[in-house]
């Protein structure tokens, strides 16, 4: 009888034990919850920190240019392209109506350079009064307050048609991240209607910056091109 029991007893740390290392070896990673929400993280509705409405326009006082804005957790972002006529900037007419959408192409190297330090002077007042070019850090905060940088991209991209390279995304706290691409050596565009990229303020390394680009599928950072949009966020 003892016997029998220990051989049961034995049957059964077995069957347990092959069900513990069939469970570790089997089990996929769970997908993070997704648990972004828009009536909380940006309503449209409401005050901010700047005791501001959630959304709005502001006025640029240098050339009277108006701006749409959007709260987006605690950051408060222009929800257009820049447009001002600074140094080094530039205006790609080669489109009909182009610069009216996507705004200017912007250079924030010395001397308007592709690679070389940052025109500190220039970088500190590109933006409005009150607004800065933002550092990979602010980029960083809005993808998480987004839901991550994946799953965030497509919710900050604009839901307009821009044809058939781009794939709209669901705009969902109006920050309208336009697909404008950047501007080449030799006068032409690349990635134009197909995603956003962006200044940051960010060094990557000697004469190197970083810019922040944003698609459908990605949010990513990688080296500064010669000239490219800028998006402000408020100091």
């Amino acid at each position: 009888m003892r016997e029998s029991f220990k051989f049961i007893l034995f049957v059964v740390l077995l069957v347990g034990f092959f069900s513990a290392c069939s469970d570790d070896g089997s089990s996929a990673p769970e997908e993070p919850v997704d648990t972004f929400d828009a009536s909380v993280v940006c309503s449209a509705e409401g005050v901010n920190g700047y005791g501001e409405p959630n959304r709005g326009t502001f006025t640029d006082a240098r050339d009277g240019q108006v701006y749409k804005y959007t709260t987006i957790g605690n950051q408060v972002w222009m929800a257009e392209n820049l447009k001002f006529d600074a140094p080094y900037s530039l205006c790609y007419g080669k489109i009909d109506g182009f610069c009216d959408t996507f705004g200017r192409f912007y250079s924030l190297h010395v001397n308007g350079e592709y690679f070389d330090l940052f025109d500190q002077d220039l970088v500190d007042t590109i933006c409005p009064a009150g607004w800065r070019v933002p550092s990979m850090d602010d980029w960083n905060i809005l993808a998480n307050n987004m839901g991550g940088p994946q799953r965030g991209a497509k919710r900050l991209i604009s839901s307009s048609d821009f044809g058939d390279k781009y794939k709209p995304g669901t705009d969902d706290c109006g920050f309208n991240s336009l697909p404008a691409g950047f501007w080449l050596l030799n006068g032409k565009l690349s990635g134009e209607y197909t995603y956003s990229i962006y200044w940051t303020s960010t060094t990557m390394e000697y004469q190197v910056s970083y810019y922040c680009a944003l698609d459908y599928d990605n949010f990513y950072f990688w080296h500064n091109h010669p000239k490219m949009s800028i998006r402000c966020v408020k100091n």
